[in-house]
């Protein structure tokens, strides 16, 4: 029987250990790019979230976006029966009041078509969308708006939620985070809970908790 010399053991359990530091070098460099990929793949899917909860085209009626950074985005929908009244006017009517506002309104375009006018606007602040529209409107966390003198009952305050926002006027709202407690004629979408549907009368105010 041939005799295997201690060198050559120790030769071979070293050339096993270096092929084991190795396969575990590999194995470790995959693991690393797996969740590299995973987090660009989830940073990709925030960033998208983000962006179309602000920028969502899709609506058929009035729509207020309130993103979690806190800026107000309004989708105006209306029916347009040019008469004496072309869109041309329109515009330039828009366009003036837009350059009233001193920089605080920005529009992202208007479009007239098949008798409807629709109108996309970004708001500074909720006083200058409240200014813009004669209306009013807040929105705001509800500790800023308490100290603005707006009042809740304690229903609302106790709903846990931290902000809150103030309509006068028909409309929809799309707010970033679960909506809690709504008061007055809104109501929650059956569908998507960051949505609420704003029936209220001329004169009256409703609000909603998110």
């Amino acid at each position: 029987m041939p005799r295997v010399s201690d060198s050559n053991v120790h030769r071979k359990k070293k050339k096993k250990k270096k092929k084991a530091r190795v396969l575990f070098a590999r194995f470790i460099f995959a693991l690393l790019i797996l969740l590299l990929i995973t987090a660009i793949g989830f940073g990709a899917y925030k960033v998208y979230s983000v962006l179309s909860s602000g920028f969502d085209d899709d609506v058929s009626t009035t729509t207020i976006v309130v993103s979690k950074g806190g800026e107000i985005r309004q989708t105006i929908i209306e029916e347009f029966n040019p008469g004496f009244y072309d869109a041309a006017s329109l515009k330039t009517d828009v366009e003036e009041k837009i350059a009233a506002s001193n920089g605080h309104v920005k529009s992202e375009g208007l479009d007239v078509e098949g008798g409807m006018a629709t109108l996309k606007l970004i708001y500074d602040s909720d006083e200058d969308m409240a200014t813009f529209n004669d209306q009013v409107f807040y929105s705001d966390t509800i500790e800023n708006l308490l100290s603005r003198g707006v009042r809740f009952d304690s229903r609302a305050l106790d709903c846990g939620g931290k902000y809150a926002v103030i309509v006068s006027d028909k409309t929809d709202i799309r707010c970033p985070k679960k909506i809690l407690y709504t008061d007055g004629a809104m109501a929650v979408d059956e569908d998507d809970p960051k949505l609420a549907h704003c029936s209220v009368r001329e004169g009256d105010i409703a609000f909603l908790i998110y």
